[in-house]
């Protein structure tokens, strides 16, 4: 629990270089999707995600844009806290792999259960992927100098 929570911040780069440049990663990683979400005429919602905007009405198609965009604004939150933990706060960083390692399996979680309607998988389907490997980084973390 140390490891998650510390008594002491005093801004140490990890001992494990590979889960401070991970980090560096998913703070590159979660503000571009986030800034492609936001930005994006579409949200990326069928330029990224394949859902057909064309095929619904204007209206309909207008708010799954803005629900993309929302939604790259909660990601662009998440990427902001991790980069001022990467930069500031050091001794959080397994705390916050954890947090990215449970939003990106239980969003994949809720994408199985919850399933989009479209011809291909979208780019999020890796998610349960990069949840793993931020978990297994994570892990990492909290062994180190035990």
């Amino acid at each position: 629990m140390k490891k998650l929570i510390p008594e002491t911040i005093e801004n140490k780069i990890p001992s494990n270089k590979f889960v401070y440049y991970f980090c560096w990663l998913l703070v590159a990683f979660n503000l571009f999707r986030s800034l492609e979400h936001i930005f994006s005429e579409d949200g990326g919602a069928e330029s990224i995600a394949g859902i057909p905007l064309s095929s619904y009405s204007p209206d309909a198609a207008n708010n799954i844009v803005s629900i993309f965009a929302q939604w790259g604004f909660s990601q662009l939150v998440l990427a902001c806290i991790l980069l001022l933990v990467v930069l500031k706060i050091r001794e959080l960083i397994p705390l916050m792999l954890l947090i990215i390692a449970l939003e990106n399996l239980f969003r994949a979680g809720i994408g199985f259960y919850k399933p989009l309607i479209i011809s291909a998988d979208p780019p999020g389907a890796l998610s349960p992927l990069i949840g793993l490997v931020t978990l297994i980084f994570f892990l990492i973390s909290i062994r180190e100098n035990n």
